[in-house]
């Protein structure tokens, strides 16, 4: 039999050559085992590290450089190959392509991917990609930068004054309970806080962040609830009207064995249920009532 040679570099072929006229490195060169764009641009929020091709924002899972620059190789050129689960994939950071701007912004890296297929050891192939960075706001920090933007509304109220210090209390604790939910979801923040007769409006940036309070307050209060919504306009891209949602959240005056006055007859505060207050006489009378009548003026009091 005669003797075949690579058609490219001239190589002796064998029985093992992947193709009928090439030796396996020209046709690699020829077929390689992936083939990624030599740029990607990316926008880099210079606040929180979220990451963004065009105008959806992605939160990364570690708020530092590299991580987010391999994070989002990942993400935009990496996860298809990664999908078909045949080919490992390393990344090295070239650090003297390093750029930056006049404001100490990264402008620029390369970056070598290499990949192997799985299972050989000569089939690989390496290629290097400049990315490009647009260092600028995200949206949601756009708007905590603004201090304004807000999407719903809380409204804590406490039926008169000699109730504010829980009002106080309450804001405490929901404070640190949205400091924590803002440590892992920055899109979760109170705007503002305003001052109100008998309480405080939050401004919330999400009805997300609304439903996570009012479900965090249930655990550790009664309270009347009433939602309410706000036609502000309507999204021209989904074709849906827009609403600003507001949740007023009033505390119940009484707890559990406080002793209180109705219809000039003393009551002990049995137990307080989801919508209904169960209460009981001295002569072991009991009187059920809704949240509603504790917040009538003139019709309970507490004794002295």
């Amino acid at each position: 039999m005669p003797h075949r040679f690579c058609a490219i570099c001239g190589t002796r072929l064998d029985k093992d050559s992947p193709h009928f006229g090439m030796c396996l490195k020209c046709y690699l060169s020829e077929n390689p085992l992936f083939d990624l764009p030599k740029n990607l641009s990316l926008n880099i929020c210079i606040d929180c590290g979220s990451y963004s091709k065009k105008d959806m924002w992605i939160l990364p899972s570690e708020n530092e450089l590299f991580s987010i620059i391999k994070e989002a190789i990942h993400r935009f050129l990496l996860k298809p190959l990664i999908k078909q689960n045949k080919i490992d994939f390393s990344l090295k950071f070239e650090e003297n392509s390093l750029k930056y701007s006049s404001k100490d912004y990264l402008k620029s890296i390369e970056v070598e991917i290499k990949g192997n297929l799985k299972g050989s050891s000569e089939i690989k192939h390496k290629q290097v990609v400049k990315l490009n960075f647009n260092p600028i706001l995200c949206k949601n920090c756009s708007n905590l930068r603004g201090g304004t933007y807000f999407i719903s509304i809380i409204q804590l109220r406490v039926k008169d004054e000699k109730y504010t210090d829980l009002i106080d209390n309450i804001l405490n604790e929901i404070n640190k309970f949205v400091d924590k939910l803002f440590e892992k979801d920055p899109r979760q923040y109170i705007s503002k806080l305003v001052d109100q007769k008998n309480g405080m409006d939050l401004y919330l940036s999400t009805n997300e962040l609304m439903n996570s309070i009012i479900k965090f307050l249930k655990s550790k209060y009664h309270f009347l609830l009433k939602r309410t919504k706000k036609l502000i306009g309507r999204d021209s891209q989904k074709g849906k009207n827009l609403y600003r949602l507001k949740t007023s959240v009033k505390f119940l005056p009484i707890r559990i064995n406080d002793e209180i006055l109705i219809s000039n007859e003393y009551y002990i505060v049995e137990s307080i249920t989801k919508n209904k207050i169960i209460l009981r006489s001295k002569n072991n009378i009991k009187l059920i009532k809704d949240y509603d009548y504790f917040f009538s003026e003139n019709i309970m009091r507490s004794k002295e």
